[in-house]
């Protein structure tokens, strides 16, 4: 059998969507998969964004097992903002390396957001075909770069969607048409790479979903302000031509694979309209923190400074030279801070308590006062109204420290502050606190962003099983893989505190 086990990632997808094109009659191969499937709903961990949706679900645990909340990170010893990739992260490991250290033949394509390790007995691709992706692409072993460059060599939108701006339906279109033709290359690679092997575990990911789902959500809804008919009539509605390609590409995989393989879904979180202050945070607290009329600190400024008048493009070359300026004045910035902001995704702001022993500068003892500084803030943040509905901005404060409790928990923000979305078909323009004054938000480049949900469908033959959140996955698919009839489901080694 060309591949015993098949798990299918979607990267981004939305279930809903999903639910509402298979009823419609437009998703076939996705009807045929469910049908045959155990449903699961999942929700993302609270606060969470898209990194740690796909991190969680690779080691089987939440994020205070592995740290990665975000694709940048925050460095309390320097007070720096890194990728992932330049960052001591614990060292995890995901289910399909403990699977390939039993024996078990495993290829893995393009998971989201994972530190790639070699495995003996089969294949792995990282960064190959993904969203976004920050360092070049990973093959194990290494001659396999050979064979998926003659399916793929050139990859006009690898940087992400604004590496170049693109206004005119002439560049959307070129943007959906490279986008629909990696998710053609990559079933096709996958495909053969199946028929090649006599594989355990064959794992494909897609991340187009989440790439179009964050640029073009605007056509999903004639009610969204950047709305536009004449290009909806151009372009028709990309998010469902997306689904449309990604529905062929099961067909391809699923047949590649063979009758008898048994079929994972994964997918999430989804993406919905973007509305959020994330870039009005660091205001908002450094006017609770230090009072209104305190003057815009030298770090914010130079921040400021620095994304005016540097394009996105430009800003990820010379990255190292802001990350330097970000150190230099950090000595004089955060030996008088609290607490300031963390870049996180933009469903949730998060903070940093800056706790003595801890943070280089910290100043605010562990403890009784670390906990009257949470509920400052907390207090504080609910103040915060849009000026454009009149409603609070701040749908939930999440303290960390409170529902996590893995090793690597001080890793995480202190604080998520969840952005309320409701009744709003507009982003934030400008935010005001009857205590704090009022605050312009920037508008954000994107115009779709994450919700926490997603989906997890498995071979009706796995059991009734506990699945809720992305790091409740990983045991149902590692017990079946290790199964070959009925499965017996085993609870997770790994306590799961949310």
């Amino acid at each position: 059998m060309p591949a015993r086990n098949l798990f299918i990632g979607f990267d981004g997808s939305n279930p809903d969507l999903i639910d509402q094109m298979i009823e419609e009659g437009e998703l076939p191969n996705f009807k045929r998969v469910r049908e045959a499937s155990k449903i699961y709903p999942i929700e993302n961990d609270p606060g969470m964004g898209a990194g740690q949706f796909w991190s969680s679900a690779s080691i089987g645990a939440d994020p205070s097992y592995h740290g990665r909340y975000f694709y940048i990170q925050f460095n309390p010893h320097t007070y720096d903002i890194v990728p992932n990739h330049e960052t001591k992260l614990p060292d995890t490991t995901p289910f399909w390396n403990e699977l390939d250290a039993e024996g078990f033949k495993i290829a893995v394509i393009d998971w989201h957001r994972i530190n790639p390790k070699p495995l003996n007995n089969g294949i792995l691709v990282d960064n190959w075909i993904g969203h976004d992706p920050l360092t070049p692409p990973k093959f194990f072993p290494p001659s396999l770069a050979e064979t998926a460059a003659q399916y793929f060599t050139k990859d006009a939108i690898s940087g992400g969607f604004e590496s170049r701006k693109r206004e005119t339906v002439e560049d959307l279109q070129e943007y959906l048409d490279c986008a629909f033709n990696r998710i053609r290359t990559k079933s096709k690679f996958c495909t053969e790479q199946i028929k090649s092997g006599d594989w355990d575990l064959f794992v494909a990911c897609f991340s187009d979903t989440h790439d179009v789902g964050h640029q073009f959500q605007f056509l999903e809804d004639r009610d969204h302000e950047l709305y536009k008919a004449e290009t909806a009539r151009h372009l028709g509605n990309p998010l469902r031509q997306t689904y449309r390609e990604q529905d062929q590409a099961i067909e391809r995989i699923i047949n590649g694979a063979g009758p008898d393989a048994r079929i994972f879904m994964f997918g999430g979180p989804g993406m919905e309209t973007l509305i959020s202050a994330n870039s009005a945070l660091e205001e908002m607290l450094r006017r609770i923190d230090l009072g209104v009329g305190a003057p815009v600190s030298a770090a914010e400024a130079a921040r400021n400074s620095y994304r005016s008048f540097f394009p996105l493009s430009l800003r990820r070359r010379i990255a190292p030279l802001a990350r330097a300026i970000r150190r230099n004045v950090a000595n004089s910035e955060y030996q008088r801070r609290r607490f300031f902001s963390v870049p996180h995704n933009d469903n949730a702001g998060a903070i940093r308590i800056n706790v003595k022993g801890r943070e280089k500068f910290g100043t605010v003892e562990k403890g009784a006062q670390y906990d009257e500084v949470i509920e400052e803030v907390t207090s504080a943040l609910a103040t915060f109204r849009n000026l454009a509905t009149g409603r609070p901005i701040v749908k939930e404060v999440i303290p960390v420290q409170k529902l996590f409790d893995g090793p690597y928990c001080d890793i995480l923000p202190d604080l998520f502050v969840v952005w309320d979305r409701t009744d709003t078909k507009r982003d934030f323009r400008k935010i005001a606190s009857d205590q704090f004054g009022e605050i312009d938000v920037k508008p954000a480049i994107r115009n779709g962003d994450h919700n926490p949900y997603g989906f997890f469908w498995m071979p009706s033959e796995g059991g009734d099983q506990i699945i809720k959140r992305p790091g409740d996955i990983a045991n149902a698919v590692t017990n079946m893989v290790r199964s070959p009839g009925k499965v017996e489901y085993k609870s997770s080694s790994i306590s799961h505190h949310v």
